[in-house]
């Protein structure tokens, strides 16, 4: 079996579990870091949206004895945030919850209790689909990207690490330069689902600050118009 220390941790896959039980969270971590990969706990709800703007998981897990409507709204964030897949662990098997959980972006519903073996088996499945990135790598004017490890690379050579969610927009965009993408076909595309306008416009927001520091003097720019968003080459 592999150790966490037998992989460079730049490369392995980085799973994110929010669990609030005090002995299940050192399990699951102990299980995840077994097999090589990242393991980031967070016991705390409020914490772990906190840090989900720091962190770029390829997985998240969701096990929190919670409301159902918690569940749901962190559910909802981390998706807002990630087109990484979510499983939630929920308590009963309620079809009206599962139905919910699937309708805002979970990609699993786990109904508890579940053994450590299973527990292995469904993160080491999810993470095999994170980790195929189906995209090749794409140049428009001066900026390229590199799907295999989500860089933006600028033609100095300076590497700007981006998010998943971010990745694919600046994919999508990139792939047509000039052509401008409705909102509703960008969320589907990216986002695999209708999504929050304000969360695209939240994203623009952070690849903006990310690849054009000198807001002055771009050399790249998603422009804005009516109802959509393009990629200029300059």
């Amino acid at each position: 079996m592999l150790s966490s220390s037998s992989l460079d941790m730049g490369s392995a896959l980085r799973v994110f579990v929010v669990c609030d039980q005090d002995a299940t969270a050192p399990i699951w971590g102990y299980i995840i870091r077994e097999k090589g990969l990242v393991a980031i706990l967070e016991t705390s709800v409020q914490r772990a949206m906190e840090r989900s703007m720091e962190e770029i998981p390829d997985l998240i897990v969701i096990d929190v004895n919670a409301s159902h409507a918690q569940r749901m709204e962190l559910a909802r964030k981390f998706r807002a945030l990630s087109t990484s897949p979510i499983l939630l662990f929920l308590p009963t098997n309620n079809e009206a919850d599962i139905l919910e959980a699937y309708h805002n972006g979970v990609d699993e519903c786990v109904v508890k209790p579940i053994s450590p073996a299973i527990f292995l088996a469904k993160i080491m499945a999810w993470t095999r689909r994170s980790w195929a990135v189906p995209m090749s790598p794409v140049r428009a004017g001066k900026l390229k990207l590199d799907p295999a490890r989500r860089f933006a690379i600028e033609p100095n050579g300076n590497e700007i690490k981006l998010t998943n969610l971010e990745f694919r927009l600046m994919h999508l965009l990139m792939s047509r330069p000039g052509y401008i993408f409705k909102n509703e076909e960008i969320m589907q595309t990216v986002w695999g689902m209708a999504g929050d306008l304000a969360v695209l416009k939240n994203v623009i927001y952070r690849l903006r600050k990310k690849l054009e520091p000198e807001s002055s003097k771009p050399s790249y720019l998603i422009q804005t118009w009516p109802g959509g968003y393009s990629f200029q080459e300059t």
